[in-house]
């Protein structure tokens, strides 16, 4: 016999064994015992659902993203005039239009123990809404609530007297996470600074007077904490004319110049906003 001819049934033999194998595995496959089988009907499972599953949807646009994200920040802020505002006794609102772009900053800040900084509480509207919207912080709150020049002028102070309109109203969220402490900004965070405190945020709603915001930004920036937001209020105000002495945002500009390269622009606007990166 030739090698062509071995390899001939080498190949018929090998051929017989495969049909065999083949009638096999048909028999098992028809059996009962296979259509029990776990593997076998786990495979089923799986090619039933990749048939009645339709595809994923595509993600939303980032149009739509942006939408939901500005729907859910007005959310926030109707909620907050509902559960707050519209329970306390605040004579006015100058803060809940600034929720929406506070929010990124509140995103950051939820996740840790968040200690808050804030020069200038007012009736402590925007001290209630950290409280309230950051509800593991704690906030110590800076004012003479004696009122400013032109709170006096305009007639804004409370007739109960702004203490104790900012006692109540804090109050009414949880006083027990806030430090009051009475008196001039720029004396009380030189003591701030001597006893050790640092801050994640920072607000200065304070004087409006130039050198004053000045001061309270170069004491504040020693106070706050590296990656901690320091916010400035009415960085656009001039009620009270062009001098520039008289005028925040004067000062802020040239805060910002003297921290260039320590600090990341957040948002500008009727407020400003930065994030200390470095010392």
């Amino acid at each position: 016999m030739t090698e062509t001819d071995d390899l001939v049934v080498q190949i018929f033999q090998e051929n017989r064994r495969l049909r065999g194998e083949v009638d096999r595995l048909s028999m098992i496959e028809s059996s009962r015992w296979w259509r029990l089988h776990p593997r076998l009907n786990l495979r089923r499972a799986r090619a039933a659902f990749q048939k009645d599953t339709p595809p994923a949807a595509a993600g939303p646009p980032a149009a739509k993203m942006l939408t939901k994200r500005k729907s859910g920040r007005a959310d926030l802020r109707s909620r907050f005039r509902e559960e707050v505002v519209e329970r306390g006794t605040f004579s006015h609102d100058w803060f809940t239009g600034k929720i929406a772009a506070w929010e990124p900053i509140m995103e950051v800040l939820e996740s840790r123990n968040a200690r808050a900084l804030e020069i200038g509480s007012f009736e402590g509207l925007s001290a209630c809404y950290l409280l309230w919207r950051l509800p593991d912080s704690h906030v110590t709150c800076v004012d003479t609530f004696a009122g400013s020049v032109e709170n006096i002028v305009g007639r804004d102070l409370p007739d109960a007297g702004l203490e104790s309109a900012f006692e109540t109203n804090v109050a009414s969220v949880d006083a027990s996470r806030v430090r009051k402490l009475v008196g001039d900004s720029k004396h009380v965070l030189i003591d701030l600074n001597t006893e050790g405190a640092r801050f994640d945020f920072v607000y200065v709603d304070g004087s409006h007077h130039a050198l004053d915001v000045l001061v309270d930004a170069a004491l504040s920036w020693s106070l706050l904490e590296i990656d901690g937001f320091l916010v400035f209020d009415d960085y656009r105000w001039s009620a009270f004319g062009d001098d520039p002495l008289l005028r925040p945002g004067v000062a802020i500009d040239c805060f910002l110049t003297l921290v260039d390269g320590k600090h990341e622009l957040v948002f500008r606007g009727s407020q400003l906003a930065l994030k200390k990166i470095r010392a």
